[in-house]
């Protein structure tokens, strides 16, 4: 009998690991809208997305403001161009007329010390371990693997000049033995995805476990196949990525046709997969406001950070903006009194008395256009 029952429970199992296997040997689902992927919308497309602050929606694209146009309040920030600029929104928005000019800190310029960031101990030079050098602090840091995803490697790559952002992040280096004393503490950077320097994101301090490495997308770095998805912007990923809430791309490109969502991520009604993190957190992400409906507040956690929040900027100048209300109010129908009855309306003698002058006037002009007409005559 016992002999039965452990045949059974192995049976049980084998089917049940059979499953699993091919479940998990099952391709996913493609949620992409193919007819919207023709449209070949990205970060850029305001019939999709929300338009930076610094920019406004033309012709349904996202173009850049002039810096008179951004709001007036706000701190200064400096450039790496050397200027300073009388608020972030101005910044950004010369930056976009001028994709040189980056941003480098918040505040004046000074002569102190610069922002950088490096790719060390890779095969080439478009990968490596990355290391940080904040614009207030003496030396170089890594920057720690458990915060590093894709939205911040992409950043950092499009900061190196490789503007189709990281390829790969799963990728390890080795740290040389006579570095292993800077691995003490690494730097937790924490990116938006839409970022052009990794100066704009921000950054705290960790206690170093493991260290973050990236692989910049490059022509050379990508190899064809039959299931990759093409973004806007030339760069490749596998399909299983695309509608999953996370801006593989760097342009967005793979979120914006959607007919639903993998994984945990939000879905809205346009059509876009937006991480679900984003819902309810103050800020309407989808166009069509289904993020932020049915929310109750929520008390935000206080972070001490290295560097200026400089997303926190963004959503403060982005509520300095005008809003625009769709649709018709409602309104509340309520019952209103109504006069019955009453005297006719009389007219007053003042007017008759200027009515009359008007009608004389008009008889004697008239008077004399006919004497006229008879003067010709003869």
């Amino acid at each position: 009998m016992k002999l039965v029952h452990v045949i059974l429970l192995h049976l049980c199992f084998c089917l049940s690991f059979c499953k699993l296997s091919s479940l998990s040997n099952t391709p996913q689902v493609s949620l992409l809208d193919e007819k919207c992927l023709t449209e070949r919308y990205t970060h850029l497309s305001c019939n999709k997305v929300f338009c930076q602050p610094w920019q406004k929606c033309i012709d349904g694209t996202c173009t850049c403001k002039l810096p008179y146009q951004c709001p007036k309040d706000g701190t200064s920030v400096c450039s790496t161009n050397g200027r300073s600029y009388p608020t972030y929104c101005q910044q950004k928005s010369f930056e976009c007329l001028r994709p040189g000019a980056k941003f480098l800190n918040n505040g004046t310029c000074t002569a102190e010390g610069q922002f950088s960031i490096s790719l060390n101990y890779g095969n080439t030079t478009s990968e490596g371990i990355v290391e940080v050098k904040l614009i207030h602090q003496d030396k170089k840091m890594f920057i720690c693997k458990k915060s590093w995803s894709i939205l911040e490697a992409n950043v950092a790559c499009v900061d190196l000049g490789f503007q189709q952002g990281a390829f790969d992040i799963q990728k390890t280096f080795e740290v040389p033995e006579d570095q292993h004393k800077n691995l003490t503490e690494c730097l937790q950077v924490h990116c938006r995805g839409l970022e052009t320097s990794l100066a704009e994101c921000t950054f705290t301090k960790r206690r170093a476990k493991s260290v973050a490495g990236v692989v910049c997308y490059t022509e050379n770095t990508v190899s064809a196949a039959s299931d990759s998805f093409h973004c806007v912007n030339g760069k490749q990923i596998p399909q299983k990525r695309t509608c999953n809430g996370i801006n593989d791309c760097g342009d967005q490109s793979d979120e914006l046709c959607c007919t639903g969502c993998h994984g945990k991520s939000f879905f809205c009604k346009s059509g876009v997969c937006i991480p679900n993190k984003y819902k309810c957190n103050g800020e309407v992400d989808c166009i069509t406001g289904e993020d932020e409906n049915g929310c109750q507040a929520v008390a935000q956690e206080e972070t001490e950070y290295l560097t200026a929040n400089m997303d926190a900027e963004r959503k403060r100048i982005k509520s300095l903006l005008p809003k625009l209300f769709c649709g018709v109010t409602n309104n509340v129908l309520s019952r209103r009194k109504r006069v019955v009855g009453g005297k006719a309306a009389v007219m007053e003698k003042k007017i008759k008395h200027i009515l009359l002058d008007i009608f004389k006037g008009l008889y004697k002009a008239y008077s004399i256009l006919e004497l006229c007409h008879i003067i010709n005559k003869e």
